[in-house]
């Protein structure tokens, strides 16, 4: 997951891996939120400096995460 938010963020920044502006998007903080609009407000606020629009790159991490949740409460059991 942490590669695919380092590829969003050159593409969403014009930008190379190196040149990308501090930003820390913590997954895990972002599992702890409970309501997934809630969720992509706190990542679009994250992403506020970027150049080009955040929708989809937010709609995708999104997706993503609720994979992540269902194999954590899978492999809790």
């Amino acid at each position: 997951m942490e590669e695919w938010i380092l590829e969003q963020l050159t593409h969403l920044h014009d930008c190379q891996e190196e040149e990308i502006p501090e930003l820390e998007i913590d997954v895990d903080e972002l599992l702890d939120i409970e309501s997934a609009d809630t969720r992509a407000a706190r990542v679009t606020e994250l992403l506020v400096d970027c150049h080009k629009p955040t929708e989809a790159s937010v709609s995708g991490l999104l997706d993503k995460m609720q994979g992540t949740q269902k194999l954590s409460t899978a492999q809790k059991k």
